[in-house]
């Protein structure tokens, strides 16, 4: 299993959505997904195998060059796009 965390700035709102979005792609593909979501401050409290964040967000992440895969969504509601994303990571 496959530890995923999905994060926005505050935690809230577009992790939530994004999270449910994530969970849906997995079952979808039964994918073995744990998926959890947080603020950004707050991804330091959770391991994980993926971090998946909005573009902004991931881009920022990015720059703390952390030895995580993260995956940048450009639209939360676009499964197909979280799904081309997160495909190639399912395999390794």
């Amino acid at each position: 299993m496959k530890k995923v965390l999905v994060t926005c700035r505050a935690g809230m709102g577009t992790s939530t959505m994004l999270a449910v979005q994530v969970s849906n792609v997995a079952k979808k593909n039964n994918w073995d997904l744990d998926v959890n979501h947080t603020s950004l401050d707050g991804i330091g409290s959770f391991h994980s195998d993926i971090i998946v964040a909005l573009s902004d967000v991931a881009d920022d992440i990015k720059k703390q060059k952390r030895s995580i895969d993260v995956i940048g969504i450009k639209n939360m509601m676009d499964q197909q796009e979280i799904e081309d994303k997160l495909a190639p990571l399912m395999n390794e």
